[in-house]
C-alpha cells in the first residue's frame, strides 16, 4: 500500500449543520472536495436535510437514523472508483474500509457479524470504525479515564486482519490516543481519535485524512471560514447585511462594486476595497498582493531555504527535527535526533555546522518562523552551542506567514492561514502521511518517556516525510505569492518604486 493513498473524510456535527447557512455548507463542501462526509452527534432530521441539499455527489454516513438497533453502514475505498458502499463481498482492490455503527449498542451485532463472516472487509487495508456518540469517561475523583466498549472494541480489532482505528463521535477533534485494550488474553492497541460532536465545537466542522496505514491527520475548523464571513473585513453583522441585499455567497460579493459595498452602513472605503479584492481572490484561488513589497531579499540569484524544525511541545525541551529543502537544487536535508531524546545539542550542532559550512550566504525562509522556528533555534544556540549565536544571528531570515499575514502584504485563498490549507488552496499536492504537527510532538514525547523501547520510536521515514512536505508546501506557497498579480493598496510607497524590500527591518 502506497503511503499517499488515503481518503479525505469531512466531519459536520449534526448541531453545526443546523446553525450555519447553507450557502456556507456548500461553500465547506467545494473547497474540501471531501471522499466521504460523516455526521457524529444526535439524531437531527434538518441536519439530513442540510446535507443532502448540499452534498449531492458526496457519499455520508448518518447512522443516528437507522431505523433499527443494529443499524450498520459499510463503505469502500479504492483508488480507482473511489467510495462506494460494500456489497457482500469485499472488493480486492480496497485500500479503506468504513464501518459506521447506529449507536454504542451495535458494537456487538458487529462483532458477531465479523465472528461469523457475514461482514467482511479487505485483508489488508485499514478500517475506519465510526461510532457517533462514543465518548471517553473522565473520572475527576481518581484522575482516570475509561473507554466505553472496550471489550466489543477490542474484540473487532482483533478479529479484523487490518488496522483498526476508532472515529469517536463524542470526542473533541484534538483528541487522539492508542488505548491498550485487550481480547482473550492478548494485547490489542486501539487508535481512537475524535469526530469533534461536543458542545464546544458546534461552530466547528473538521477534516480528516485517513490513510490506508489507519493514521488519521485531523484539524478541525470553524465555520465561520466559510461563506460570506471567510471575507477579511466581514462579520456576523456585516454578513447580515450582504444577505440584505441579496449576496449569499462570496460570487455574489465578488459581482458587487466597490460603491456599492460603501453604501452599505458601517463599511468604510478601505474595508469595502480589502473585502472586494478578498472575494476575488477567493473566487479565483490565487492570491493577490496587496502593497509593494516582495517577500524576501537574498544576497546572491539562489531563492530561499525552506525551513522547518519538529519539536516536542509549543513549549519545547528539544528541536528534534531539522528539514531544510533547496529549491535551487531540489533536495532536501534533514536532521532528526534518534538515538538520546534527552540530548538536545547534538541534533542542533548537526544542524547548525550544515548550514553555515554550506550555506552561510543563503537565505532562510520559515511559516511563522520569527514566533516559532528562529525564536527557539536562537534559545537553543544560547543554551547548548553560544559559539554559534554571533553566526546564526549574521544569517538572513525570513518570516513567509508574517510577511503575508500578520503584516498585510498579501491576500490568500486558503480559509485558515495554516500553512497547509494556503498551499493546498493554491494547488499543492500533499503527502499524506496521516500526522499533524501536535501528532508528532506526541509521538516524540512517547520516544522521551520511553527512549529504550524500540516499540516506542516513532515511525522516523514517516516524520521526516512529514517535515520534508511542510518545507515543499512553504516553496510552493512563496512561488505563487512571487508570481501573483499586485495591487497596492496601501500606497506608501516606502520600498521605493522597484517594489523591492529595503531590507530586514521591513519584517
Amino acid at each position: 500500500m502506497a503511503l499517499d493513498t488515503s481518503l479525505d473524510l469531512l466531519t459536520f456535527p449534526a448541531p453545526t449543520l443546523e446553525r450555519v447557512p447553507q450557502p456556507a455548507i456548500q461553500d465547506a463542501l467545494q473547497y474540501f472536495a471531501p471522499d466521504f462526509i460523516t455526521i457524529p452527534g444526535p439524531r437531527n432530521p434538518n441536519a439530513l436535510a442540510a446535507i443532502q441539499e448540499a452534498a449531492t455527489e458526496t457519499p455520508f454516513t448518518y447512522p443516528k437514523l437507522g431505523r433499527d438497533g443494529n443499524h450498520i453502514q459499510h463503505f469502500q475505498y479504492t483508488s480507482d472508483a473511489g467510495l462506494h458502499e460494500a456489497t457482500d463481498s469485499p472488493s480486492p482492490n480496497a485500500t479503506i474500509d468504513i464501518l459506521a455503527v447506529q449507536n454504542q449498542a451495535t458494537l456487538q451485532h458487529l462483532k458477531s457479524e465479523i465472528e461469523s463472516d457475514t461482514r467482511q472487509t479487505a485483508s489488508e487495508a485499514a478500517t475506519y470504525l465510526f461510532v457517533p456518540q462514543l465518548s471517553v469517561d473522565w473520572d475527576p475523583t481518581t484522575l482516570s479515564t475509561t473507554l466505553p466498549n472496550r471489550k466489543e472494541i477490542a474484540a473487532i480489532s482483533a478479529l479484523l486482519p487490518e488496522p483498526v482505528t476508532v472515529l469517536a463521535g463524542g470526542q473533541p477533534t484534538e483528541y487522539y490516543h492508542e488505548w491498550d485494550l485487550s481480547h482473550n488474553g492478548s494485547a490489542v492497541t486501539v487508535p481512537i481519535t475524535g469526530l469533534g460532536a461536543t458542545d464546544q465545537a458546534q461552530s466547528k466542522l473538521a477534516r480528516y485524512s485517513c490513510t490506508a496505514h489507519g493514521t488519521v491527520a485531523a484539524e478541525a475548523v470553524d465555520t465561520k471560514s466559510f461563506g460570506l464571513t471567510a471575507l477579511n473585513g466581514v462579520g456576523p453583522a456585516t454578513a447580515q447585511r450582504l444577505r440584505n441585499t441579496g449576496c449569499r455567497t462570496t460570487e455574489d460579493v465578488r459581482d458587487l462594486s466597490v460603491s456599492e459595498l460603501t453604501d452599505l452602513p458601517g463599511i468604510a472605503q478601505q474595508t469595502a476595497e480589502q473585502i472586494h479584492a478578498h472575494a476575488e481572490v477567493i473566487a479565483s484561488g490565487n492570491p493577490l498582493v496587496v502593497s509593494n513589497r516582495t517577500p524576501v531579499k537574498t544576497r546572491d540569484d539562489r531563492p530561499p531555504l525552506c525551513l522547518d524544525i519538529e519539536t516536542d511541545g509549543l513549549s519545547p525541551t528539544i528541536i528534534w527535527q531539522f528539514g531544510v529543502y533547496d529549491p535551487a537544487t531540489d533536495t532536501y536535508q534533514a536532521f532528526v535526533e534518534t538515538n538520546d531524546p534527552r540530548d538536545p545539542a547534538s541534533v542542533l550542532e548537526a544542524f547548525t555546522t550544515w548550514l553555515l559550512a554550506n550555506h552561510s550566504n543563503r537565505t532562510l525562509l520559515t511559516w511563522n518562523g520569527h514566533n516559532f522556528d528562529y525564536q527557539h533555534i536562537e534559545q537553543f544556540l544560547k543554551q547548548h552551542h553560544p559559539e554559534y549565536t554571533d553566526a546564526w544571528d549574521g544569517m538572513w531570515t525570513y518570516d513567509l506567514y508574517k510577511w503575508a499575514v500578520r503584516d498585510g502584504n498579501a491576500l490568500l485563498p486558503g480559509r485558515t492561514n495554516k500553512l497547509g490549507h494556503v498551499a493546498r488552496a493554491l494547488g499543492y499536492d500533499p503527502t499524506e502521511t496521516g500526522l499533524t504537527g501536535a501528532q508528532t510532538a506526541a509521538a516524540y514525547q512517547e520516544f522521551m518517556r520511553n527512549p529504550d523501547d524500540s516499540g516506542s520510536e516513532p515511525d522516523w521515514d514517516r516524520h521526516k516525510t512529514y517535515c520534508r512536505d511542510d518545507c515543499e508546501a512553504l516553496w510552493h506557497v512563496y512561488q505563487a505569492l512571487t508570481d501573483a498579480p499586485r495591487r497596492d493598496m496601501t500606497d506608501s510607497g516606502s520600498s521605493g518604486a522597484t517594489g523591492q524590500q529595503a531590507g530586514l527591518t521591513d519584517f
